[in-house]
């Protein structure tokens, strides 16, 4: 009996021990698993990017486009009288002076009339003396008076057009230039506002070219600028003209660079590209490859803050060149992210790792 009591009571300690022994485990167990849980979310690594530290440099920035040579002036020689064609320039292509004759038409009875209506003017002068005389002796009215003046009016009228009728029949050239293309023979009659030649200015030439939206602010008449042709030539000249207005369907403006062309050595319609320099930029020059659009739809870039944090940063392209575009509105300093952005977004804290560069990204 006793020892029954005695083991009784063996077991019940062991069973109370056990227990205690169960619970102090069980807390120690559930501290580990706590513990393990946060070093294992301790234990999540930041997104590792490739940044670089931005260096800016100053560029002289310039508009390159497309462009042609075009004469500055032209002209279609229209005839201002009927008549045949007694002589005519017969070499195109040739340099021609201001006021050059280049054709003559027949004048025809012109010289006759012009005599005739010379005459008819002597004789009304005449008449109106006359008339005034009597007018002032009170034999002739006021009426009378006016009337003989206006014969003589009348008279000097038709004298003034016959001569310029004759003066016309001389065909000559308004400026000096290219008689470029004749258009009439010896011989052919010709109306009123036919074809005669046409003349060319080439000196000055321009280079012409269509500037757009984003860089026609940046220009100014009187600036320099280059031509490189298609045939090799590079001509100097000053930009003497900005179009005010849009073309409707390509949204780009005409600008024209006036070039010296006195030895006519640069031909109107010659293709090439107008360089237009513009004031010295300080830029950034980052890869095409970094870039990358807000939600806004705006254009920017990646970096990371002093905070490891990303940041999104608007920018303005100035220019794209064979070694990375120019592009303003970053600060020299900043980590730009040069891999890895397309996976991190603005205000998510990464890991960066610094590469070695010369300057930009």
């Amino acid at each position: 009996m006793r020892r029954s009591v005695i083991f009784a009571g063996v077991l019940a300690v062991g069973s109370i021990v056990w227990i205690i022994s169960g619970q102090i485990g069980g807390h120690k167990n559930l501290t580990n698993t706590n513990d393990f849980r946060a070093t294992k979310q301790n234990s999540i690594e930041l997104v590792s990017v490739r940044v670089r530290e931005l260096h800016s440099r100053t560029e002289q920035n310039a508009v390159i486009v497309n462009g042609q040579t075009e004469e500055s002036r032209r002209i279609i020689i229209r005839a201002e009288t009927a008549g045949l064609i007694k002589t005519v320039s017969e070499k195109e292509g040739r340099i021609v002076k201001a006021g050059e004759i280049i054709a003559r038409q027949d004048i025809g009875d012109r010289n006759s009339r012009l005599i005739e209506k010379t005459a008819l003017v002597r004789q009304r002068e005449i008449e109106f003396e006359a008339a005034k005389k009597l007018a002032k002796k009170g034999f002739r009215s006021d009426a009378k008076l006016a009337e003989a003046h206006a014969l003589v009016s009348s008279a000097l009228a038709q004298a003034k057009t016959i001569r310029l009728d004759l003066a016309r029949t001389t065909i000559k050239t308004p400026f000096q230039g290219i008689l470029e293309n004749r258009y009439v023979e010896n011989g052919n009659f010709v109306k009123i506002g036919d074809n005669i030649a046409k003349v060319v200015d080439l000196d000055p030439i321009l280079a012409v070219g269509f500037v757009s939206e984003r860089h026609i602010e940046s220009l100014e008449v009187g600036q320099l600028g280059t031509v490189t042709l298609v045939n090799g030539q590079i001509a100097d000249g000053k930009l003497r003209f900005i179009s005010a207005v849009a073309d409707r369907e390509t949204r780009t403006f005409r600008v024209e660079l006036e070039i010296p062309n006195s030895d006519y050595k640069i031909r109107s319609g010659l293709t090439g590209k107008l360089k237009l320099p513009l004031n010295p930029v300080s830029v950034h020059v980052i890869s095409p490859s970094v870039l990358t659009l807000a939600d806004s739809g705006k254009i920017g870039v990646r970096i990371v803050d002093d905070g490891d944090i990303v940041r999104f940063m608007t920018i303005k392209i100035i220019s794209d060149t064979t070694d990375g575009i120019w592009v303003i509105g970053l600060r020299d300093g900043q980590r730009l992210i040069t891999v890895g952005h397309e996976y991190v977004k603005a205000g998510q804290k990464v890991r960066p790792v610094l590469e070695q560069t010369k300057n930009g990204a």
